[in-house]
């Protein structure tokens, strides 16, 4: 397989994990949790960031995505 080919097939693994909710759920936890630990409560963009993520995962929850 050629580097395009086999960039692409593993780029099309990845869409396939992120189309699954659970997958979404961990990928927004991680983030969510990295947030708090570099933030280290104070207020700034990291904290920003961790609040935007922690509405995406209760939006994706509530509607059931995925």
């Amino acid at each position: 397989m050629s580097t395009p080919d086999a960039t692409r097939a593993e780029l099309a693994l990845v869409i396939l994990y992120l189309n699954k909710a659970e997958a979404r759920d961990k990928i927004c936890r991680a983030i969510q949790y990295g947030l708090k630990i570099w933030s280290d409560g104070q207020p700034g963009t990291a904290q920003n960031v961790d609040k935007s993520t922690s509405l995406a995962w209760k939006v994706f929850h509530l509607f059931k995505v995925g």
